[in-house]
């Protein structure tokens, strides 16, 4: 049953240890300092702070930092790796849907989940560089959630963080690391972590299930929620790291001392959203590199390789939507004639050189693969062992067919039901996977599963 003696506005441990490290730095503790004079707009206390922490460059910094060592701590780790047990529930994965989860899962009575990271920094994809990177799809707004058409609601909602990335910027659009701090936050208040731990397979054991971890050894757990997201770039073993880089590795380019120095030429290949995000970067529209200066690092060829594209600029401003509109106006030359981004409709496939990458007899700087992802496999978690799991009829999340394994979130590969359809929100293919939609139905998940220990799957 549900515990309703939780405090659930005090700071956790973590929380508390960022609180008073960020507040015994006089610089650090500018921000939490300024937000005094309106805590009172706040919900609690702790949300006051950790917007201030937040605001502030060095303040966040440092929490960063602070939580990125409590959860590489050896001992707190043993600690938690022996306290598994089949009555534990488990998130692999440490990304929006693994913090959505833990935090409704929480505020709903249950103990907290035990999060299982591979990477070293928790956060999923929004968290892969403290420095930002690109800028969210929906607009930056206050508000609970709903989607983006929406101007009363906040599509960028992560259900039950104790600040939100709206708390962060006066910005049109919120950047990764904003909504990564969001999440990162989220788990330190409502879950335990344990990072770089490589999950091989799962299985039932008992009335429980073994998760088979490369690092951890066995592990019992009683219900596991797999919220792995999208899963590792499409195409990485195309990609050499230096002439040749996936979107991910390209992220974390971007935050070195001048990372477009010597590149004049760039292929960019795949017209999704992380296409559309690294062109803003390479445009120099996007948010602002670490170290970078317009005359010393500005590319001059940008070719977009993708088949789903306008490649004109009147074509580009009636059919794509208004978060990427300022890409346009790149489609069109200058009144000399010249054109930095042109649109190649084909696909391409590079080839890595010493010092360039090939597509096509021509030679570039810099390729970057923007591709889509694909799943990483887990034996046991194959995706056709799972059905849609209904919440009053609704699918929030798929079921394992024979064990307590749920998937949420992109993870799910949720279809679109009657009413959205009706809606009109299945004719944009990326809502499939949209926060805004995604996000809640997670919620629902937390906030309906029984405990681990009566549940009938179980």
């Amino acid at each position: 049953m549900p515990d309703s003696s939780l405090d659930l506005v005090q700071p956790s441990a973590a929380i508390q240890t960022v609180l008073t490290a960020v507040a015994a730095d006089p610089v650090a503790a500018q921000g939490m300092v300024a937000v005094r004079d309106r805590e009172a707009e706040f919900s609690s206390p702790m949300t006051a702070q950790l917007t201030g922490v937040a605001l502030h460059t060095e303040g966040r910094r440092l929490a960063d930092r602070i939580l990125d060592a409590y959860w590489s701590e050896e001992s707190r780790r043993q600690e938690l790796v022996q306290s598994m047990s089949t009555d534990r529930e488990v998130i692999i994965g440490s990304g929006f849907h693994a913090a959505a989860y833990a935090a409704t899962r929480v505020l709903a009575g249950y103990p907290k989940p035990l999060v299982l990271e591979s990477a070293a920094r928790p956060g999923g994809t929004f968290a892969l560089t403290d420095w930002p990177g690109f800028r969210l799809n929906s607009p930056n707004r206050p508000g609970g959630a709903g989607p983006a058409g929406d101007q009363t609601t906040n599509p960028n909602d992560l259900p039950g963080a104790p600040i939100q990335a709206a708390h962060l910027s006066m910005d049109d659009y919120s950047t990764n690391t904003d909504m990564g701090f969001v999440i990162r936050l989220t788990l330190a208040q409502f879950a335990e972590v344990i990072t770089d731990t490589q999950i091989v397979a799962v299985s039932a054991e008992g009335t429980g299930i073994q998760v088979d971890s490369a690092t951890d050894g066995p592990l019992p757990a009683g219900r596991i929620i797999d919220a792995r997201g999208l899963g590792e770039p499409k195409d990485r073993d195309l990609a050499n790291g230096t002439t040749v880089v996936t979107f991910p590795q390209f992220l974390q380019r971007m935050t070195d001392p001048w990372p477009l120095r010597g590149v004049r030429s760039v292929a960019v290949i795949g017209g999704g959203d992380s296409g559309k995000c690294t062109v803003e970067s390479l445009l120099g529209i996007g948010p602002h590199p670490r170290l970078a200066a317009a005359a010393l690092d500005t590319v001059d060829r940008i070719d977009w390789y993708s088949t789903d594209l306008p490649t004109t600029c009147q074509q580009w401003r009636q059919e794509v939507r208004g978060r990427y509109q300022a890409i346009g106006r790149y489609l069109r030359p200058d009144q000399f004639g010249r054109r930095r981004l042109t649109v190649q409709p084909r696909e391409a496939r590079p080839i890595g050189l010493p010092g360039s990458a090939l597509i096509d007899g021509r030679t570039y700087d810099l390729a970057i693969l923007c591709t889509g992802y694909r799943e990483i496999c887990i034996d046991g978690l194959f995706v056709e062992d799972f059905d849609p799991f209904l919440t009053l009829g609704v699918p929030v999340a798929r079921q394992h067919f024979a064990m307590p394994v749920f998937r949420v979130g992109p993870h799910a590969r949720l279809p679109f039901t009657d009413r959205e359809r009706a809606d009109g929100l299945a004719d944009i293919p990326g809502n499939a996977v949209s926060m805004w939609r995604t996000g809640p139905l997670t919620a629902a998940l937390a906030a309906t599963l029984p405990a681990v220990m009566t549940d009938p799957v179980s």
